[in-house]
């Protein structure tokens, strides 16, 4: 065997040789020093072994639509005003994600010392951005993880606005296997023309995942935190030290940035749930006026004037000339924001919603943030002499002033908010009033009463009364015309046409009306039965738990009294594990059911209802030959919000009867795994199987009410599915989980496994329970 020293100067002549070559190749010198350092008799030194990028990349980013989001949320840090990702052909893993962005870019330095460093300390020197002052939104060092979370092929493009070129970085993340050195491993870098003044474009290959459009649009959802949910009318970026943000948006594609091809944007998810876009101007002549348009009430746009003297709708303002505000007016009710979307909404509102206020296109503090109530909306509210809601929480907007001259609205010296002089006066009378007259309006469209004071109310009629109405009016104008004996004979057939072509479409609504008005009646009458079945089912244990002690004492005598009858003792035993199976069962149920009676809400740790649930079916498992694996849980202290203990009885046995279902249609030995785990303020667990699978196209359809793949006719009345199959299981999941502000979905399947639904819900926050 070599000593030491020879290797070293072998190692040593061969480091000389390549470094006296005119163009060196530094992997080869790098790797030869390496070599060298290890050989040192006198030193130890730490080394990296390039596995640790594929294990950091999966324990650090453990789902694909949180590394999105950690890019998304980079290209925020980097002061971008918007971010768009064109997901290529990604429905099935292979496709590519592309996320460009038009931040502040990267310098070769910041890309070697900031990308391309493990544990690079610039988020810790740096927790603000640079031009916007932004505080840092990424999870320090994860953006390059999250690359590899996602695919195996990252090709990265960055320019700066003061650089005349852009650089162009690929990382084949297959490289970094384990048992090689990490430093060994280089990575392309070249110069390219630049095709945007400044920004990142980051290009992932080979993706690992499928992405649906659900998928999709749970990464904005993770995105909130950023939302500017409302448009300025001015963007500027003016040369100071800290510009004004002018907010961010992000926009996702199929295949092309094109209309067409958008999945989601600020619009879809957002402002399409308003119920009312209101805006308002001054005239330069000091007319003030307003308007709204809603297409959930029918109401197309009108102007009405308002006038500095409140009941002088034409009376001039003096000093607010040229002021425009928008906003948009939210009411948090179910019947016109859905249930999925409210929880969102309300979020984003608990944190951003409110008018703000720009003075030149720079945001004047504190107009608009969290508890501010400079327009008296909260306080208008209060008072309750304007029945519908209309706090500040309801409300997405901004009002802009100029005022080059710095005359009208200046700043106090602490440079917190405007002085409270006229023209501020004039400015919040015209916003609030505005604001405050199409909430009126508003509430009189919906048929509600919109003041305590408002006489002569009559009840909005529903909507079987408004047709049925619309159609007798329509028959008496049809038979008033018929009957017209000076009407021109191709006037009074023209008439007749167009009213019959009315009466036909009022027709078929009320045709449609009647059919889901029965549907609704169905899955009330379905509900109503099982209410009344859980009555008897708990009826039904109580009784049961009355006999338990009489057959455990019978069980006991005959085990002494047949002993020596083979056959008849084993039997007894078999009866026996059958009971306490059955005991476990009604235990179970008493339990939940008795803690339902007394509605008690309280947080619920994972891990006890997880396992209170594994030992209740533990011997219907071995009956139906399913595995359930031992469940994964992933940290500590994994509590709920508080629920009724109940609910996750109910959200576990519907997941459980439907992977019974699932693997029984498949014919294959059953597989079960439930996951839990924390991310950030939210809980987890997952729920998976190795049955049949559910189909893309019917993921989101599996939660509707009466949707259903089977049914329980075809099962014997002592099966746990015998009372499935009605299609309401997964819709009372759902209901049970979004009351909570939760959600559930179809997720992408754990591996060996073909289904796993995923239910979120709030982590509780009291400091007893961390």
């Amino acid at each position: 065997m070599t000593d030491p020293q020879t290797q070293i100067a072998e190692l040593k002549r061969k480091l000389n040789e390549e470094l006296s070559k005119e163009y060196s190749d530094n992997s080869v010198v790098l790797s030869l020093s390496h070599e060298i350092a290890k050989l040192d008799s006198y030193n130890v030194r730490f080394s990296v072994d390039a596995g640790i990028i594929n294990r950091l990349g999966k324990e650090l980013v453990g789902r694909h639509e949180t590394a999105v989001s950690e890019l998304v949320k980079n290209a925020y840090d980097a002061d971008a005003t918007e971010v768009k990702l064109i997901f290529k052909n990604a429905w099935q893993p292979g496709g590519s994600l592309e996320i460009i962005d038009n931040g502040v870019g990267m310098t070769r330095n910041q890309l070697i010392n900031g990308f391309m460093r493990l544990s690079s300390s610039d988020k810790i020197h740096n927790p603000k951005s640079p031009n916007f002052n932004r505080t840092r939104a990424g999870r320090k060092g994860i953006g390059r993880f999250a690359t590899q979370r996602l695919g195996n092929k990252l090709t990265i493009i960055t320019q700066t606005l003061s650089s005349k070129v852009a650089l162009k970085v690929i990382v084949d993340w297959d490289q970094f296997q384990s048992d090689k050195d990490l430093s060994s491993i280089a990575n392309s870098i070249e110069v390219i023309p630049k095709d945007i003044q400044e920004g990142t474009t980051l290009i992932i290959e080979n993706l690992r995942e499928g992405w649906s459009d659900p998928m999709i649009k749970r990464v904005y959802r993770y995105t909130s935190d950023l939302l500017q949910p409302f448009p300025l009318s001015k963007k500027r970026k003016e040369e100071q030290k800290h510009q004004s943000d002018p907010g961010f948006r992000s926009s996702y594609f199929r295949e092309s940035e094109t209309e067409e091809n958008k999945i989601i944007d600020e619009q879809e998810a957002f402002l399409k749930h308003a119920l009312a876009e209101i805006e308002g101007y001054v005239l330069e002549d000091g007319q003030g006026c307003y308007s709204f348009k809603s297409e959930k009430l029918d109401a197309s746009e009108e102007v009405f004037l308002i006038g500095k003297e409140r009941d002088l709708p034409e009376s001039k303002f003096h000093h607010i000339k040229g002021v425009h505000f928008k906003c948009y007016y939210f009411i948090y009710e179910g019947s016109l924001i859905p249930k999925q979307t409210m929880s969102f909404i309300r979020e984003v509102a608990n944190e951003r919603g409110g008018i703000r206020l720009y003075r030149n296109g720079f945001r004047v503090l504190p107009y608009g943030e969290k508890l501010n109530d400079w327009l008296g909306l909260d306080d208008s509210t209060a008072r309750r002499v304007i029945l519908s809601s209309h706090r500040n929480i309801n409300f997405f907007g901004f009002v802009e002033v100029t005022d080059e001259s710095g005359i009208t609205f200046d700043e106090t010296s602490s440079r917190e908010g405007l002085f409270e002089n006229d023209a501020f006066e004039e400015l919040v009378s015209f916003v609030s009033r505005s604001i405050i007259s199409v909430v009126q309006k508003v509430a009189l469209l919906r048929g509600r009463k919109a003041t305590t004071g408002q006489k002569n109310f009559k009840k909005e009629e529903d909507a079987t009364e408004i047709v049925d109405n619309a159609i007798n009016a329509i028959r008496e104008v049809i038979n008033t015309l018929k009957n017209n004996k000076d009407s021109k004979i191709e006037d009074l057939y023209s008439e007749i046409e167009r009213f019959n072509t009315a009466f036909n479409a009022l027709t078929e609504g009320r045709y449609k009306e009647k059919i889901e008005k029965q549907a609704l009646i169905d899955e009330v009458n379905m509900l109503r039965i099982l209410a009344g079945l859980g009555l008897v089912i708990g009826e039904f244990v109580h009784e049961v738990k009355r006999f338990l002690p009489g057959f455990n004492t019978d069980m006991t005598y005959l085990k002494k009294n047949i002993p020596n009858n083979e056959s008849a003792f084993n039997r007894l035993l078999r009866l026996e594990n059958n009971l306490k199976a059955f005991t476990a069962y009604t235990s179970y149920f008493d339990k939940a059911i008795s803690r339902n009676v007394l509605r008690e809400l309280e947080p619920i740790e994972l891990r006890d209802a997880v396992n209170d649930f594994k030992d209740t079916i533990k011997a219907d498992l071995e009956r139906s030959g399913i595995t359930l694996h031992k469940p994964i849980f992933e940290g500590f202290d994994l509590y709920t919000i508080p629920m009724h203990p109940s609910e996750w009885a109910s959200i576990l046995f519907n997941f459980y009867t439907n992977s019974k279902k699932a693997i029984r249609r498949k014919g294959e030995p059953g597989q079960l795994l439930i996951r839990c785990g924390s991310e950030n303020n939210t809980l987890f667990l997952e729920f998976s199987d190795n049955g049949d699978g559910i189909p893309k196209i019917h993921e989101e359809e599996v939660f509707n009410a009466f949707y259903t793949t089977s049914s329980a006719s075809g099962h014997s009345s002592s099966d746990i599915e015998s009372m499935t199959g009605t299609g309401l299981g997964l819709k009372i999941v759902r209901d049970i989980v979004e009351s909570y502000g939760g959600e559930v979905y179809v997720a992408i399947p754990e591996n060996k496994y073909s289904t796993t639904i995923r239910v979120e819900i709030p982590k509780e926050k009291n400091e007893k329970y961390d």
